[in-house]
């Protein structure tokens, strides 16, 4: 089974004719998924994603949806066929809001409606034409940022604004903005040794050019019932795990003017210790992104080798394994505090939190076996931190059931099995 891990979801351009095709006739459960997203969006998006045109694809309108649908139902097998349960999760740009409806924050059908209206209005905004990005190879993301700024500022009335839109490593850098600002800042960076590509896109992603759209969406978000997050997601724009699910309408909303920080979520993923993760969604280009000097591992479920060995390696289970105490740390970490006093706080939820941490740390170290004994802690740790940040007893039920069905378990040591449905995503 693998270790601590985390899933990440890819953003927009990952699309391609055929995404999905094979693997919805391997799996029923991607079938449904399909069915699920043509019915929300009353069209036929799976025919769409498995047949083309790629121009019609291509749309951001239909992009973001298809994209969004793949990876949800990648994470349907990964966690109800394959049993794997992620420590944190976290997506590139469009991925987010993916990553966001896998962790139970937002429902598979608002999720895709959401995508397609995000789509619209970033369409709507390229459709005066007066933008354009750029991928930049070579500097860091620092020097093109210094460009970036010098071009800018030079242009008193605004007319020639370019940024950083996305930082995908040391390495690569998007720049977005006004089309001539973007040109220039191109000849500047080329002259010094960078290798410069236009990219092919409807709008100036990621850029103050998208405030109009931004706005809008911010309203479209407000309409939208956001649920708890069963594990930790972590925003691509500051690379720290959403607080609680009232943050999510202005980052969302941010995620259209404000850059792509990936480098950040990366390193917010090491130190918390996850050295490997699962790339769910159409290709491989966050796998591809990921520094390969730091022992980092990444699978992409769209590589045959790759999910191959995840659902061998899913077959390969312990009675308990140490994903389940990080499955109950995780569900510490994301349950809602309503108890504001410090020293209850500290004796209820950080101290027991800290000993199951503890116990994960030299359960890796020594590589010995998850025992009953183990469990039982973590779920002790788990009650104390419901009863101090004052857990309702329906959420209560309703997270100790679905930690039940994720592993298989017969019943729950230490209490009497959980009765409940787990949520569907």
């Amino acid at each position: 089974m693998l270790n601590k891990h985390a899933i990440w979801f890819p953003g927009q351009g990952s699309q391609r004719v055929g995404m999905g095709k094979t693997l919805s006739e391997r799996h029923p459960v991607v079938k449904a998924t399909m069915e699920e997203a043509n019915e929300a969006l009353g069209m036929r998006l799976d025919s769409l994603m498995y047949e083309g045109p790629i121009t019609e694809l291509t749309r951001t309108d239909n992009a973001q949806p298809a994209i969004l649908a793949l990876g949800v139902a990648m994470y349907r097998v990964y966690s109800r066929e394959w049993g794997y349960l992620p420590a944190m999760a976290a997506g590139h740009s469009l991925g987010e809001i993916a990553a966001l409806t896998c962790a139970g924050a937002i429902t598979f059908p608002d999720a895709l409606r959401l995508v397609r209206r995000r789509g619209e209005l970033m369409q709507g905004a390229a459709a005066r034409g007066i933008g354009a990005m750029a991928a930049v190879n070579g500097p860091s993301p620092d020097v093109v940022a210094k460009v970036c700024l010098e071009i800018s500022t030079a242009c008193t009335d605004g007319n020639r604004i370019v940024v950083v839109s996305n930082m995908n490593s040391m390495r690569q850098t998007v720049i977005s903005g006004h089309k001539e600002a973007v040109r220039e800042a191109s000849e500047r960076l080329s002259a010094h040794g960078a290798a410069v590509i236009p990219l092919q896109v409807s709008a100036p992603f990621h850029s103050p050019l998208m405030a109009p759209a931004a706005a809008q969406f911010a309203e479209v978000l407000s309409r939208v019932p956001f649920g708890e997050m069963d594990f930790p997601v972590v925003s691509s724009l500051t690379g720290l795990p959403y607080g609680n699910k009232t943050e999510i309408v202005g980052m969302l909303a941010r995620g259209l003017t404000d850059p792509v920080n990936w480098p950040a979520v990366l390193a917010f993923q090491k130190s918390m210790g996850v050295a490997a993760a699962v790339e769910l969604g159409p290709g491989n280009v966050l796998k591809r992104l990921a520094p390969s000097d730091d022992g980092l591992r990444v699978f992409a479920f769209d590589d045959k080798e790759d999910e191959a060995h995840l659902a061998a390696a899913s077959r390969q289970t312990d009675a308990y394994s140490i994903d389940l105490l990080n499955r109950c740390l995780a569900i510490a970490t994301c349950v809602r505090n309503r108890n504001w006093n410090a020293a209850e706080y500290e004796q209820g939820v950080v101290s027991p939190y800290r000993g199951v941490q503890q116990l994960v740390d030299r359960l890796r170290e020594t590589g010995e076996q998850v025992a009953e004994a183990h469990v039982r802690q973590a779920l002790a740790m788990l009650d104390s931190v419901f009863r101090t940040k004052g857990t309702s007893a329906e959420e209560q039920e309703r997270r100790l059931a679905r930690l039940q069905g994720e592993f298989g378990l017969r019943g729950l040591p230490g209490g009497s099995p959980a009765t409940g449905h787990t949520r569907a995503v």
